[in-house]
């Protein structure tokens, strides 16, 4: 006990520096960045994704799949700087990381309906997705741009890449099939036309095993579904199936007759024929282009028309039409019809390179001068389509002309024109011809036969009257009795009858009498007195003169 008044003095006792409580905010200052450490290292990239339009894509819910499995989804949806196209951010699962390479392709899944059908149909309720299609390249890429269809082949894919090319008026597109023999082979991946070549081109990919039937002989052409064929043995029509029908695309095969070939292994290059018996026809690369004016009609002439020289394909027509500005006006009677052709110098016994197209021009300038002409010929009657044939008409000078800077072939009329010719010339004969004398001379031959026959009907009424007195009918039996004797007569007398023979014996008796009476006639023409004085071969006596 302390006393009062006395001073005291308190104690403090000094406690830690550092709180314990201090520890929590630290603790989970420490649990969230490794939270936040966990879940970045967990994560997988983030990408961008390019895509022309953002259609049935949404932030948040859009997911990114490969074969059904979820990979990753998009986080952000944005327009580019330039607003020609959108951008998404997409984060994909780290497990899915090594198959962004620098050929994986992305595209919306999304309905479609194609030639092959109607596809994405399940997205019409769980709503489009992003499918994955990794890449074979072994580097690595963050930057994507979207194909807005789906690719034809996936990469990857064991097969052939081919190239065909075509200056057809028919064209392919993408997904249209490759057919051989009718099944399905291959397909069209990717459609170019080059503007300054005027030519389609086609990359194509055959599929394994197909691909060992590409070889350096084979020929491509366009495949309708149709095949028409018209012979002397009728019309024959064959049809494909009906996906052929609808799709169409291009068939392949080695023509008929031909060596298989070498066995393509790397990308080559094809052309498409038009149809598949024109790939027993070879293509050509040059060609002269040459204008044959017409006075006739032109009907049924249409581009892709032969033209022909002696019955051999020697080009085609390019146009026949009248769009030139030398053409002023049709209707003037001295207007002529143009018609453009190409001749192709190989097709002439000629190389097929640009250094034989001058020498095909002089040559056809040549038989111009010589008498070469261009006509139309009817190729099908049941069609009426016609064809341009090359003639040559010697002793028909032709002088060289130009029409549109187009070398001029002169034009010959046509085989209906020729008959229209044949047919002018001859009723210019028939007016030439006297026909008046002619129509009066058969007038007088009709009334000299008028006569005539009036003769006749007279005598045949004579005889009828003849024939009717009942003195005629015996008189026409002793007519026909005395035909009958003299019948019978003729024929003792005729040739192999003993009459005959008979004769013949007398005859020769006496032409054999008559050569031995000869000599006595002989005898008597010299000697008439020879029968009484005899027949001396002595000479005559000459009478002597007397002597003196």
């Amino acid at each position: 006990m302390t006393t009062q008044g006395s001073a005291t003095s308190a104690h403090i006792d000094g406690g830690s520096k550092l709180s314990i409580v201090w520890l929590v905010p630290v603790v989970a200052l420490v649990i969230g960045l490794w939270m936040v450490y966990t879940h970045w290292a967990s994560q997988g990239p983030l990408i961008n994704i390019t895509f022309q339009n953002a259609e049935g894509i949404e932030a948040g819910k859009t997911k990114v799949k490969m074969k059904n499995v979820e990979v990753g989804a998009v986080l952000e949806v944005k327009l580019s700087d330039n607003a020609e196209h959108v951008v998404l951010s997409v984060r994909i699962e780290k497990d899915a990381k090594h198959l962004l390479r620098g050929d994986t392709n992305f595209w919306v899944v999304r309905p479609r309906v194609g030639k092959g059908g109607i596809t994405g149909l399940g997205t019409l309720l769980s709503g489009a997705y992003i499918e994955l299609s990794p890449g074979s390249e072994q580097q690595a890429a963050f930057g994507f741009e979207g194909l807005e269809t789906p690719p034809v082949t996936p990469v990857g894919t064991p097969g052939l890449h081919i190239t065909l090319e075509s200056d057809s008026n028919q064209a392919l597109t993408e997904g249209d099939p490759v057919l051989f023999h009718g099944t399905e082979v291959g397909t069209i991946e990717y459609v170019h036309f080059n503007s300054a070549e005027r030519r389609n081109y086609y990359n194509v990919f055959i599929a394994e095993p197909f691909d060992a039937l590409i070889t350096s002989n084979t020929h491509f052409w366009f495949s309708s579904g149709i095949t028409l064929n018209v012979s002397a043995d009728g019309v024959r029509v064959e049809l494909a199936s009906l996906a052929t029908l609808i799709a169409g695309g291009v068939s392949f095969d080695v023509p008929k007759g031909q060596p298989r070939g070498e066995l393509i292994t790397e990308r080559a290059f094809f052309t498409i024929y038009p149809r598949e018996d024109a790939i027993y026809e070879k293509q050509y690369k040059h060609a002269l282009t040459y204008a044959i004016l017409f006075d006739d009609s032109i009907r049924g002439l249409k581009p892709g028309a032969a033209v022909e020289y002696r019955g051999i394909k020697v080009g085609r027509v390019l146009r026949a039409d009248i769009d030139f500005p030398e053409i002023q006006n049709l209707l003037d009677p001295a207007s002529r019809i143009p018609v453009l052709i190409e001749v192709v110098p190989a097709r002439l016994g000629f190389a097929d390179t640009e250094a034989a197209l001058p020498k095909l021009q002089q040559r056809i300038d040549e038989l111009i001068a010589d008498g070469l002409r261009g006509g139309l010929a009817t190729g099908s009657l049941l069609t009426g389509q016609k064809y341009v044939e090359l003639q040559y008409h010697e002793g028909v000078p032709g002088e060289p002309q130009t029409f549109a800077n187009y070398r001029v072939i002169p034009a010959i009329n046509g085989q209906f024109g020729q008959l229209l010719e044949s047919v002018e010339d001859t009723l210019d004969t028939i007016n030439k011809l006297p026909l008046d004398e002619i129509a009066q001379s058969a007038r007088d031959a009709i009334d000299e036969a008028t006569a005539t026959l009036s003769e006749l009907r007279k005598s045949a009424t004579e005889l009828e009257a003849i024939m009717a007195n009942p003195d005629s009918h015996q008189l026409i039996g002793n007519l026909n009795s005395t035909l009958f004797s003299f019948q019978k007569l003729a024929g003792d007398f005729s040739e192999g009858s003993l009459t005959h023979q008979e004769l013949r014996q007398t005859l020769s008796s006496l032409e054999e009498v008559l050569k031995q009476l000869q000599p006595v006639l002989g005898t008597l023409r010299r000697k008439p007195n020879s029968l009484i004085f005899g027949s001396s071969l002595d000479e005559d006596i000459e009478p002597k003169g007397v002597k003196q």
